[in-house]
């Protein structure tokens, strides 16, 4: 199985400027989910075998911890340590706009300097050269066209950061933007030694005993709108008092698991009136314009955005442009 020849040439350029230079901050979305962790250690073992000097940097005050398996993991700085200075060069995985980045933004050399590797819609041009499919799995697969390219050895834990990136973009293979290619990449990763069971459950079945009864006061909460078309999940300020945020974003998922059901909303109170919302659609409806009406995005079954208001007026205001496309 072979990649796009569009995912060849861009992985040729990307390779090839990093080759020429050195000294990396290497960073992802605020927020970093398996997506973003994988793919930035990942990018970091190529850097590693290239002899390159890297550091992985986020604005989160830890990454989420169902990923600490991840050869690694434990190099991952946030900036709110102290980190200041400043790279030679940077390459952003997973974010479509600066903003995206939170405080790491500042830690941002100038635009000739910075290269960009996503599967999100494109939202501001910061980085010199980018890496982009919209139509890609996760960025992890686009990194993956990268280490083959520049034939690098695959040892057990890169297989083990590549299998985890896809499979929780995949949502284990079950979304609609799993592709053969995404197959074939997994399956060589399982014939280095991966152990699929393993990692799900890592990743999907190791919940702490808090965050599942979070999942469970969020689902016990579930309300239904437009004749059973959206379905929303929501937690308030207080209910989000905890270290389990990341453990509680399948919800997003299961608010669209109704039949019948067309879009389903996560929302969560942030702060005291700021929502962050989580969309995701069977198809028919486009969240990812949704979400851009609130300064947000993402993809078309998938989106988030974050709005102000009571809980009232923002499930009002979002329901009111999701029936525009129903």
């Amino acid at each position: 199985m072979k990649p796009k020849p569009e995912h060849k040439r861009l992985a040729r350029k990307m390779l090839s400027f990093i080759r020429r230079h050195d000294d990396y901050l290497v960073s992802a979305h605020v927020n970093a989910d398996g997506d973003a962790i994988a793919s930035m250690l990942a990018l970091g073992a190529l850097l590693e075998s290239l002899n390159k000097k890297y550091r992985l940097v986020l604005h989160d005050q830890q990454p989420d911890v169902r990923f600490n398996y991840l050869r690694n993991f434990d190099k991952i700085q946030s900036i709110h340590t102290g980190v200041q200075a400043k790279s030679e060069y940077a390459i952003i995985l997973d974010v479509p706009g600066v903003k995206r980045l939170g405080d790491v933004a500042k830690l941002l050399p100038r635009k000739s300097r910075i290269v960009r590797i996503d599967h999100h819609p494109t939202e501001d041009d910061f980085a010199r050269l980018e890496m982009v499919d919209e139509r890609a799995s996760s960025t992890t697969q686009l990194i993956y066209e990268i280490i083959e390219l520049a034939k690098i050895d695959i040892d057990l834990n890169l297989a083990s950061a590549i299998y985890t990136g896809i499979v929780y973009d995949t949502g284990r293979f079950s979304f609609s933007n799993t592709t053969a290619r995404d197959m074939y990449i997994c399956g060589r990763m399982i014939e280095i030694g991966v152990d699929p069971a393993e990692i799900n459950n890592r990743i999907f079945f190791e919940n702490s005993f808090a965050a599942l009864r979070m999942i469970g006061k969020g689902l016990a909460g579930m309300e239904s709108y437009l004749d059973g078309a959206v379905n929303i999940i929501y937690l308030d300020h207080e209910s989000m008092q905890s270290n389990h945020q990341g453990e509680i974003e399948e919800l997003a998922n299961y608010s669209v698991g109704i039949r019948g059901g067309q879009v389903g909303l996560f929302i969560r109170e942030a702060q005291p009136g700021l929502h962050k919302v989580s969309f995701r659609s069977k198809g028919k409806v486009d969240v990812n314009q949704v979400a851009k009406v609130f300064n947000g995005g993402g993809h078309t079954r998938a989106a988030g955005c974050r709005i102000q208001g009571s809980k009232d007026e923002v499930i009002k205001l979002l329901l009111t442009e999701i029936e525009k496309r129903l």
